[in-house]
């Protein structure tokens, strides 16, 4: 430490990973009390990232493919076989990513289901890796810090959990940030294991959906919502990292907007936005877009008749619907009743999860 009480001489070697652990750990205590060393921290572990960045060279295209065909040759994929009893010491945050194979039970459904969500996970934790003890603590998204980001997600993930008959009181209060990012990837990882060793059984069961209307619908549904949560998350840290986006599979785009399209004429109602009787045609664009009818009211048996169109990309829909856009500025062409159209996109951009 300085003659200040701010420990100067150390911010530059712990951004780069390079203070011995006793001051690591004296620097990091410090910066979670002091906004100005944290602001220091953050700014030049951005720094070292855009180093690491410009000078990093991309692996050959054909990486990938080669890795997977000489792990599986020497390994050939088997089932999974985790206990869903408990997710305490599922993963080491150190180690490598837990990643479950996907090509068992119930076939095609339970695969194509599961893996946006085991997908996003798996780039989720990675994004959290690299994380230095300040960059915890940057304000993320509409949450206070990447640390309460963690647990709000954990915390979301949790009903599909207990419904997949997952212990989720094991290791929840704990202190460190690698311990949080252990017992979010731990669940989430027996999640995608359960399902994947049950099948349609347990897709079929009813489940409460995250998010302020509560809504209950089956697991498969909320296998859609819990990726869809994770990417926007991943998102969230991100633009705290001045880092880019990053777009989900066309798959992926497809069963949120599905997703939604189930869910919105309810939401109308609880709303008090709801047009009896009136639907409004939703025309999406881009990967995973396409064209819907959307009823306005949960009371009309059919969608009814069509007052509006409403044409926008279908990411960013999908980001309206996440509350990460607000309904004014999703430069959506409107043809039709402008009012139904404005309820429309009102309502959905509470849809999300915070």
């Amino acid at each position: 430490m300085t003659d200040d009480g701010h420990p100067h001489d150390l911010v530059g070697a712990y951004a780069i990973g390079a203070c011995p652990p006793d001051e690591a750990r004296s620097v990091a205590e410090h910066a979670s009390r002091c906004p100005t060393c944290a602001a220091e921290i953050a700014e030049l572990s951005q720094v070292v990232e855009w180093i690491g960045m410009t000078t990093a060279m991309a692996p050959a295209p054909e990486l990938r493919s080669r890795m997977l065909s000489a792990a599986l040759a020497a390994r050939p994929a088997d089932r999974p076989s985790v206990s869903p009893v408990s997710v305490a010491g599922h993963a080491t945050p150190d180690a490598e990513p837990h990643v479950s194979q996907v090509d068992v039970g119930d076939g095609a459904e339970v695969r194509r289901l599961v893996e946006p969500y085991r997908v996003q996970v798996v780039e989720l934790d990675r994004l959290l890796s690299g994380l230095s003890q300040s960059q915890w603590l940057l304000p993320t998204g509409p949450h206070r810090s990447v640390r309460d980001l963690m647990v709000h997600l954990r915390s979301n993930d949790e009903p599909i959990a207990a419904t997949a008959g997952i212990d989720t009181s094991a290791g929840y209060d704990l202190p460190s940030t690698s311990d949080i990012r252990l017992g979010w990837r731990g669940q989430a990882d027996a999640i995608v294991d359960v399902v994947a060793r049950e099948g349609t059984g347990l897709l079929h069961r009813q489940v409460r959906l995250a998010g302020r209307a509560g809504f209950r619908s089956p697991v498969r549904q909320a296998l859609i919502q819990r990726g869809f949560e994770t990417w926007i998350h991943a998102d969230d840290i991100r633009a705290a990292l001045h880092l880019p986006s990053q777009t989900p599979s066309a798959q992926q785009i497809t069963d949120i907007v599905n997703f939604a399209v189930r869910l919105l004429p309810a939401a109308m109602d609880v709303a008090g936005r709801a047009h009896p009787h009136k639907a409004i045609r939703l025309v999406l664009t881009g990967a995973g877009g396409g064209s819907r009818l959307v009823g306005l009211s949960a009371a009309t048996p059919t969608p009814g008749t069509v007052v509006a169109e409403l044409s926008l990309p279908a990411e960013r829909f999908c980001r309206l619907l996440a509350g990460r856009l607000a309904a004014s500025s999703t430069n959506t062409d409107v043809d039709g009743d402008s009012s139904a159209a404005n309820d429309f996109l009102t309502v959905a951009a509470t849809m999300g999860c915070d």
